[in-house]
């Protein structure tokens, strides 16, 4: 359960600045462009971040943390609970939100036509509500990290 804490732990960190990144810089400096460029550059953005870095990052976290809620419940070593509570926070916080809230918003942003006028007021909404859901993943990547690190600071964990 150490090398489960520990992957856990820098798995979901690498998420947290991941999503970190988008939260203070990104979406931000998106915000100060116009619509049009800015919607572009964030349908640009959709597309790119499809890559086999980002893909790593994401499922890898995902598997870790289904595998790591799993492992912990049933091997109940000491420490356990942090490392499963850690985990069901990035399962809810990371990848429900992702599936349920910023990835119906791309798929919608990338049906948008950025040069009409009229779509821009739905750009304004897009950022306010993919920024917010953002705060949330980034929030929750960074607390499962801390819980999933907990045990193996602490000593709790076996090999």
């Amino acid at each position: 359960m150490k090398l489960m804490s520990a992957a856990s732990a820098l798995w979901f960190a690498l998420m947290a600045g991941f999503f970190f990144a988008f939260s203070s810089t990104v979406m931000p400096g998106l915000s100060l462009a116009a619509a049009e460029p800015g919607m572009i550059a964030m349908q640009g953005i959709n597309i790119a971040v499809r890559n086999t870095l980002f893909a790593a990052g994401f499922w890898v976290a995902l598997a870790l943390a289904v595998a790591g809620a799993l492992l912990s419940a049933i091997r109940r070593q000491p420490g356990w609970p942090f490392l499963f509570l850690g985990c069901l926070v990035y399962l809810g916080g990371v990848f429900a939100v992702t599936a349920t809230g910023n990835v119906p918003l791309n798929r919608e942003l990338a049906a948008v036509s950025a040069g009409l006028a009229e779509n821009w007021s739905y750009w304004s909404r897009y950022q306010a509500d993919w920024t917010r859901l953002n705060h949330v993943r980034t929030t929750a990547a960074f607390l499962a990290a801390a819980m999933a690190l907990i045990p193996f600071v602490r000593g709790d964990t076996s090999a």
